[in-house]
């Protein structure tokens, strides 16, 4: 009895070890991904080409919010240096294999609006949501969100 109770507790380690579907996790929870990234988000960490430029990001957009609602829209709310805020919002997607976030932007408040964009989620907990892209410049860019 005892080896078979050691052979199904390895058995399951091995399936949630191996089917974890995020580099950093989780291996398992009982949200759904359009639950756990539905929240207002605000940056924990901003890493770009390996190096930590949080102070950087922090000093350029002294607010930022990331809204995501369950229902697939968005909206990014940036403060440039106390000088102006500008509001972007529009649609999001997961992937079919629902490693992927998509952005498709339809409006934004003030300047050019960008293209969609899809970020790799790095990690996706119900407190932690990491995503990575390679921006248009070559550069990878992460960004580790929290809520807010």
């Amino acid at each position: 009895m005892k080896t078979l109770f050691a052979f199904i507790l390895l058995i399951g380690t091995l399936l949630f070890t191996e089917c974890k579907k995020y580099p950093e996790g989780p291996a398992l929870s009982l949200r759904t991904k359009k639950e756990r990234i539905a929240n207002t988000w605000k940056l924990s960490k901003y890493i770009e080409n390996s190096v930590d430029l949080t102070s950087n990001f922090n000093s350029i957009f002294t607010q930022f919010s990331f809204y995501a609602s369950k229902d697939g829209h968005y909206t990014i709310s940036r403060q440039y240096q106390s000088f102006f805020n500008t509001t972007e919002s529009g649609t999001w997607t997961l992937s079919s294999n629902k490693k992927d976030f998509t952005l498709n932007p339809s409006s934004i408040s003030a300047g050019t609006l960008p293209n969609y964009s899809t970020w790799q989620i790095l990690k996706l907990y119900e407190k932690e949501f990491w995503l990575r892209t390679l921006d248009a410049n070559g550069k990878l860019i992460e960004y580790h969100l929290i809520p807010q």
